[in-house]
């Protein structure tokens, strides 16, 4: 478990309160824990496709609908016909899948000057704006795997992917250059055992699994990779579901949550419950905790939820878990001998945890 010292600092203070409320039925060294990937699953794996080729939408992305799996889409804006953009629409708004840029027309950076490197950025999202009115693009991928200049970067996407050809770490030392693996006929990652490999690189490690495919099949693109060999990974994963291994995501959520999960400050509040909450169960301060988690980040654009793990104070039976005045899913383990309520919150101070006794 990777935790940021902010956390393992305020630890001891969550405990404390949860002493304070009732003792717990675990041993005094058990955590209130933010877990490192979402689910406590022990790393992350994003897909994604740049350059736009045809069989990307046609071939790769229904067999992530077919699993029930999102990915991510680096568009290059000026090869991208109506029929692919109203593919994007029905992959964000419906699907769960990324759209971020991969520049206009494929410009490699370091042989633009800075302004044109800005154009083309300010282009290339006004571009997926328009076409993707409901979407914002926030993230980018470097063409040919040359980075631009960051400081520019930096102003228009807070996360961008390289290509570095090893399994990133939980926290990426730079999140303007983080590492994927490349794949495909012209790649390292071509069949399925070398996609396990890379799967159990990341599951040992607690890291990030980005791949890059690039076209499909037959394609006349770069480094195709075999279908049946995208569907045999896809399939490995889904049979490793029960094991909690892999958490497969999209390149814009595991980056916001490994930065919201390293800033995520949990602190237990005694105030008492607003007398016109009138949703709010009404219970003594002794059958409820009340949680701040803030992570000091834009809440506009780091909404993703943390997975958290509360030791629960001893005879609390059934709890509901509420934010914002609203119910959250919620489940209730034994480990160790201890028993924990596990639930996801978005890290925004404004909205209180309420984890509620019920009996």
């Amino acid at each position: 478990m990777v935790l940021s010292m902010r956390i393992v600092n305020n630890i001891k203070t969550l405990y404390a309160m949860i002493v304070m409320l009732g003792a717990v039925g675990c041993a005094p060294q058990t955590e209130f824990e933010v877990a490192t990937w979402h689910g406590f699953k022990q790393c992350a794996i994003s897909y994604t496709m740049e350059d736009s080729y045809d069989n990307q939408f046609t071939t790769a992305l229904p067999i992530f609908y077919e699993h029930d799996y999102p990915c991510t889409f680096f568009v290059t804006t000026r090869w991208c016909d109506r029929t692919k953009w109203d593919a994007l629409r029905v992959a964000t708004t419906e699907k769960g899948c990324e759209v971020g840029s991969h520049t206009v027309d494929h410009a490699v950076y370091d042989t633009l000057s800075k302004e044109r490197q800005k154009q083309d950025i300010l282009d290339a999202n006004a571009r997926i704006n328009v076409k993707l009115p409901m979407y914002k693009c926030n993230t980018f991928a470097y063409t040919d795997c040359v980075v631009g200049d960051t400081s520019i970067i930096s102003k228009h996407y807070f996360a961008a992917r390289g290509c570095h050809g090893y399994v990133e770490r939980a926290t990426p030392s730079d999140y303007l250059n983080i590492s994927s693996i490349m794949c495909g006929s012209n790649e390292a990652v071509r069949t399925l055992d070398d996609f396990i490999y890379a799967f159990n690189t990341a599951r040992s490690s607690g890291g990030w699994c980005i791949f890059s495919l690039y076209d499909i099949d037959d394609g006349a693109g770069y480094s195709p990779l075999s279908s049946k060999v995208l569907r045999q990974s896809l399939d490995y994963l889904k049979e490793q579901e029960k094991s909690n291994s892999f958490w497969v995501t999209t390149f814009k959520n595991a980056a916001k949550y490994s930065k919201e999960r390293d800033r995520a400050v949990a602190t237990v509040e005694n105030d008492k419950m607003k007398s016109d909450d009138s949703r709010m169960p009404k219970v003594t301060d002794n059958n409820k905790l009340i949680i701040s988690l803030e992570d000091g980040l834009d809440d506009e654009l780091y909404d993703i939820p943390l997975t958290l793990r509360c030791p629960l104070p001893f005879g609390w039976k059934e709890v509901e878990v509420l934010q914002n005045e609203v119910v959250i899913k919620s489940e209730i383990k034994t480990i160790n001998g201890c028993k924990y309520i596990i639930f996801d919150a978005v890290p925004d101070g404004n909205k209180k945890i309420y984890l509620i006794n019920l009996g």
